[in-house]
């Protein structure tokens, strides 16, 4: 089990990371392990209710999927529906596609 909350998390997507992102979030050189970054939804159980809240997940990961599920380089806000958190999951991967991540956590800082 990779992921302390694997019971309540799902994968999306395993992105390459750019070069920008690399430097931000994997402090990597290009011949160390971690090249990717995973996307993943992660579900927080409601204190006495069945409902969950979600938040987008993402950590550093290999090219085949293995994933550091320690701690999270990025972490959404929660969402109340899973179909919220999604639809967020989709802009994140659109950021990583175009090596944008890293802004996202600057404006995050700065707001």
């Amino acid at each position: 089990m990779q992921n302390s909350l694997y019971r309540e998390f799902y994968r999306k997507s395993l992105v390459p990371a750019g070069l920008c992102d690399q430097e931000s979030f994997l402090g990597i050189q290009p011949d160390l392990f971690y090249t990717h970054l995973m996307i993943g939804l992660q579900g927080h159980q409601v204190e006495g209710k069945e409902s969950f809240h979600w938040n987008v997940t993402i950590y550093k990961s290999d090219s085949s999927g293995i994933y550091d599920g320690g701690k999270p380089v990025y972490a959404s806000e929660m969402y109340d529906r899973f179909d919220d958190a999604m639809l967020a999951a989709r802009t994140i991967e659109k950021e990583i596609r175009n090596d944008e991540l890293h802004l996202i956590q600057q404006q995050e800082k700065i707001s």
